[in-house]
């Protein structure tokens, strides 16, 4: 298997947690350096036409988007439990991976391109105005979080799933956006055990 990814990007490392967890290595990773443009190369663009990050090649299969990608990690550890134990398991699971995808991670994206990504490239100074209508969502968002969490350890079931890498992923650049993870006492919880996983700690950008 062969994974492309830009090492600063929460979604690739979305998909790396997922493998370290696992126990999975890649065969080959290549970085797609996404400031100087590589991602809109003709050769990156033929296995993603959306010019983004990661992409996985395994074989004959070209994959893109990072929780697909986990999912298709997953399915291939299926005793290592991230899929869920049984179809309600994997219902709420897929639940979780459409709210990320839908409403979490495109505020965590603003923040992270106004905030960091604008500095870091001296692009100019960030959209104020989209900086606060982010992190209004991001507190309702982690509001929804702690309310979920409620008489749990983990999003669904009662063991680690693909739910919670998914969503913690997103949460990769919490400390540097300065977000108020610490006023959510259940998410400050959750978001705490998913931190002290090796394979956590192993994939931090």
């Amino acid at each position: 298997m062969k994974l492309y990814h830009f090492p600063a990007s929460p979604n690739s490392r979305r998909v790396q947690l997922t493998a370290a967890y696992l126990g999975i290595t890649f065969d080959e990773q290549q970085v797609v350096d996404i400031t100087k443009g590589e991602q809109k190369t003709p050769e990156y663009l033929a296995l993603n036409p959306n010019g983004l990050t990661p992409t996985l090649v395994d074989g004959d299969l070209v994959l893109w988007e990072s929780r697909a990608i986990a999912q298709y990690l997953a399915a291939k550890k299926p005793e290592a439990g991230l899929l869920g134990r049984d179809e309600t398991e994997r219902a709420d699971i897929a639940r979780w991976q459409c709210w990320d995808v839908g409403h979490l991670m495109p505020h965590m994206f603003t923040l992270v391109w106004e905030v960091l990504v604008k500095s870091m490239l001296k692009l100019g100074a960030p959209d104020q105005p989209a900086v606060d209508r982010a992190y209004e969502q991001v507190g309702r968002c982690l509001g929804v979080l702690d309310t979920c969490l409620t008489g749990r350890q983990y999003l669904v079931g009662g063991s680690l799933t693909l739910a919670d890498l998914t969503v913690a992923a997103s949460f990769t650049y919490a400390e540097a956006l300065k977000l108020p993870v610490g006023d959510f006492p259940r998410v400050k919880d959750w978001f705490g055990r998913v931190q002290a996983l090796e394979a956590w700690k192993a994939t931090q950008p």
